[in-house]
């Protein structure tokens, strides 16, 4: 058995060893001549490769990156991927704005080569080889290109005349032990792409200072640089020839408002590294530019091994709210526009890149955390040690950065949307891929340190460096360098890539008072005392307490609840709700009970006495979320049922006989009643396009009604407006004959082609600040349900469009354009919109209608603070309205046929936070 178990050993060690001998890597080198023209954003090129096979097998074509042809058109997987990261930006984005490469054509060996365009992406292409390219031989494949240079979306582009050059050039794309690694444009999800050398020349417009990959081979032009920060400026235009060897990739950036920043770091290895900053005046915070990136340099060669190459530069790039920089073999440009020691944590960052990405060249596209995470872990040990914390919060890295981003982190794994560490980049959803394969990679990669220790961890990850520099590593590779160099067996720590949740046991936790708000920590169950204020006019103003147990991360049981005095009605209200969550990865059960009473009507009696009429409801309900089981999909369906159990205050009027009078009395009665909901939705809160679609039946004592609401927003093409649409259809039933009495029982229970007020709120969903008010502004409160008209005709004792049948509407709500917006001159933005609602119902197509078959109104809407509050002013509306307005409304009318909603659901945290899959 013993001998058994040696040759199994030795089989797989001789196989680690072979593996190891036999690693081969293909070997591109470029030398490409461009030209920068200013006026019209193009580049023209010629670009020749020396193409060496060290593989062991016959290669027949190569695959071809030509990245610029990503921002071609919005049929690219860039373009989609932005779409799903809820930007429109370049999907709506101006002709102008958009970017190409064409004008190739591929000669091999002075030979002409056929071009087959990937059936998929346009952005890659397979160049047929003339003459199949054995083992150790090498070609020299060349192309004129020229580029349309799109608007700066992603990484490289234009920003005006500030030029930021990157993924610009036709590339081959990696083939490795795992074959080729042909890859579309990404915004999220980065590179793979072979070693070799580069030599680059790019004639700009004279005027321009221009910073890239590599040593400055004009001796003259550098040495300007270095001493005045500047060159000098003769003729039209002017070659800037960079040069490096041992790098995958070449990136260039170009502004005529450059100042050039120069120093030197010396290594403990006594090795010179040249340290250049490129930024522009006024840029205060940019003057220690050079400082950080000389303590980063120093850092991450003490930590990992020296700095790979000569050269390192930085460059001040224009903002960009969906990056904070992007490396490139010795040089980043950087976006954040922070100072201080958040400039410092952001260049340091990116300088790191040039050991993780740069010298290890690991496939960012697939394991991103091999590069993000690990350059992470060192980031966030850099700070910990620069700007150690005047108190040490209880977090991985005992930052208040790095505390704020575990509780986010758990917040997600407490709700199981996070996902494996071991994930793609273009499979993580936009919020893993921060607290993922940055965070929590970095997270792994600490855990691993604290297992080994720091001085064998140190050692550790400079063997690893020191094995796979300049070469590509794969995840297994790097454990097999780990375990070589601990001499320890780590698969278990090594799963934990592939698991989601947190990488250590969430402790228990004591609970803890707060008032008002818990503090950024995730060391106590909080239970959060603070106080609460209310509204409405019946109660008038409301103080008072409430007490809740919402913190991050979310606890399954989930509870708050308050008293309110009603400073007007001397009345003590409440308002309360638990609820039990149960979250899994595909789908989310949430049972609930909760409790609200307030003021909801008065009344004045002929001896000047005011009576109160409160309302109490309860309500249990159970709500299931189901999720597509694609983590990106943002379509969910949701089944919910609720039972409103209300207890209503109303009036009871008695007439009281006596032989020398008659008097009425008047006094509160409690009527209880209650309505069964069941709902079944499906949504899609996709950026562009969103929908809903919703079936609603609410059942009574003596009636069943049923509805369906459909919703849609349709963007327009500047990608910041849009029309929403939004079709509603319902049918009452009756339970029993539908009896005079029975209707008149069941007349806040009928359809509403007008928005119902506050009195066919019959389930107290909404808010109301008047709600049983007839006059003065408060009675011109909607909401939005059934038929949805902005015109009331409350003081009818039969509504138009009202009815205890069927009835269908459609509301349209579209935006104006800012040119033509009377609103846009005052200083604070106020968007403006045009409403109009068309609708029909039953008594419409009987005989002697009230009003014509289609019936509708139009006006003007203004939404405040992003339509929390909404107010429509009817503008033109069927002659029913009109003669309805004449005969009812003598003064004030265009003032009194003004309605407004008050949409408190907009403050519900996923429609504020999108990123938040709740």
């Amino acid at each position: 058995m013993k001998k058994i178990l040696l040759f199994i050993f030795l089989a797989l060690f001789s196989d680690l060893i072979y593996g190891q001998k036999n690693y081969w890597q293909q070997e591109v080198n470029f030398t490409i001549n461009a030209s920068l023209n200013d006026q019209d954003n193009t580049l023209n090129a010629f670009e020749t490769i020396e193409y060496i096979n060290h593989s062991p097998d016959t290669l027949q074509f190569i695959w071809f990156h030509i990245w610029p042809n990503a921002y071609k058109n919005d049929r690219t997987a860039f373009s989609e991927q932005l779409l799903k990261e809820r930007r429109t930006d370049f999907y709506f984005s101006k002709p102008g704005q958009k970017g190409y490469i064409n004008q190739l054509n591929f000669t091999v060996d002075g030979s002409n080569a056929t071009v087959v365009n990937d059936t998929n992406n346009i952005d890659v292409i397979q160049v047929l080889l003339p003459k199949p390219l054995a083992p150790g031989s090498k070609t020299i494949i060349s192309t004129p290109f020229k580029v349309k240079l799109p608007y700066n979306f992603s990484r490289g582009g234009h920003v005006g005349n500030d030029y930021q050059i990157a993924q610009w050039f036709p590339k081959p794309a990696v083939y490795d032990q795992k074959g080729w690694h042909p890859m579309p444009y990404l915004d999220q999800g980065e590179f793979y792409s072979e070693f070799g050398n580069f030599d680059v020349e790019i004639t700009a417009p004279s005027a321009y200072v221009v910073g890239a990959t590599g040593a400055l081979k004009d001796a003259a032009t550098l040495q300007e640089l270095k001493e005045k920060g500047k060159h000098t400026v003769e003729g039209k235009t002017k070659v800037w020839h960079y040069k490096q060897s041992n790098v995958h990739d070449f990136a260039w950036f170009a502004s005529k408002e450059f100042i050039v920043q120069y120093d030197t770091a010396v290594l403990s290895s006594n090795k010179i590294v040249d340290v250049f900053s490129f930024y522009k005046p006024g840029s205060g915070g940019w003057k220690e530019s050079i400082a950080y990136a000389k303590d980063g340099i120093r850092k991450y060669s003490a930590w990992l091994g020296d700095y790979p190459y000569s050269t390192c530069s930085i460059v001040q790039g224009s903002k960009n709210e969906n990056s904070g920089g992007m490396e490139y073999p010795t040089i980043t440009l950087i976006t954040a526009q922070e100072t201080g020691k958040e400039l410092d944590a952001t260049i340091v960052h990116e300088i790191g890149h040039n050991w993780f990405y740069g010298a290890l060249a690991s496939n960012e596209r697939t394991h991103p955390w091999m590069d993000e995470g690990m350059n992470t872990f060192y980031q966030k040990r850099y700070e910990r040690e620069k700007y150690p914390p005047l108190q040490k919060k209880k977090s991985v890295f005992g930052s208040e950065t790095s505390a704020g981003e575990e509780m986010v982190f758990e917040t997600i794994a407490k709700i199981q949307k996070d996902q494996p560490i071991e994930t793609s980049s273009a499979n993580f959803t936009t919020l893993n891929y921060a607290l993922v394969a940055y965070y929590k990679a970095a997270w792994w990669l600490k855990k691993l340190e604290d297992e080994l220790g720091r001085e064998q961890f140190d050692k550790a990850m400079q063997a690893y460096y020191s094995d796979w520099k300049f070469k590509h590593p794969y995840p297994e590779d790097f454990r097999t360098s780990i375990e070589k160099a601990t001499g320890k067996n780590l698969h278990k720590h090594f799963s934990l890539l592939h698991q989601t949740g947190s990488i250590d046991a969430p402790p228990k936790k004591a609970f803890k008072p707060s008032l008002v708000f818990n503090p950024l920590d995730n060391k106590y169950n909080y239970i959060n005392i603070s106080p609460a204020v209310g509204y409405n006019y019946y109660d008038k103003g409301m103080v008072g307490g409430m007490v809740n147990n919402y913190t991050l991360p979310l606890p399954a049981l989930q509870y708050f609840g308050g008293i309110l005095y009603g400073t007007g009605s001397k009345k003590v209200n409440g308002f309360a709700r638990a609820s039990y969550n149960m979250y899994k990865r595909n789908f989310h059960l949430s049972t609930a009970l909760s409790y609200i009473s307030f003021s909801q009507n008065d009344f004045i009696t002929a001896d000047n006495t005011k009576l109160i009429l409160g309302v109490k409801r309860w309500t249990p309900s159970v709500k299931l979320t189901l999720f597509d089981k694609n983590p990106l999909s943002t379509r969910r369906f949701v089944l919910q049922w609720k039972t409103f159990l209300l207890n209503e205050g109303a009036l009871n009027f008695k007439t009281v006989y006596t032989p020398t009078d008659t008097s009425d009395l008047v006094s509160t009665v409690n009527n209880r009643s209650y309505i069964n909901r069941l709902s079944i939705g499906v949504s899609d809160d996709r950026v562009l396009f969103p929908y809903s679609l919703t079936v609603s039946t609410d059942q009574g004592k003596e009636f069943i009604k049923t509805g369906l609401t459909a919703k849609a927003f349709f963007n327009y093409s500047n990608g910041k407006s849009g029309m929403s649409a939004r079709f509603f259809a319902g049918k009452l039933f009756y339970l029993k004959p539908a009896t005079s009495l029975v209707r008149f029982r069941n007349d806040r229970y009928f359809l509403n082609m007008s928005g119902p007020t506050g009195h066919e709120d019959y389930t107290y969903s909404d808010y109301f600040i008047g709600r049983n008010e007839y006059e003065g502004w408060r009675s011109q409160q909607v909401m939005e349900r059934d038929g949805f008209f902005k015109v009331n005709t409350a003081l009818l004792g039969n509504k138009v469009g009202k009815t205890d049948d069927w009835l269908m509407s459609l509301n349209l709500s579209s935006d104006l354009p800012d040119n033509i917006n009377p609103l846009s001159i005052l200083p604070i933005k106020i968007p403006l919109k045009i409403f109009a609602d068309v609708g029909t119902y039953a008594e419409a197509w009987k005989e002697n209608p009230a009003s014509g078959r289609f019936i509708y109104d139009a006006g003007i809407q203004i939404p405040l603070f992003h339509s929390l509050i909404d107010i429509y002013i009817p503008l033109v509306y069927s002659k029913v309205y009109r003669n309805y307005y004449k005969s009812t409304i003598t003064e004030k009318r265009f003032l009194k046929t003004i309605a407004f909603t008050i949409n408190i659901s907009k403050l519900k945290v996923q429609d504020i936070v999108k990123d938040i899959p709740l």
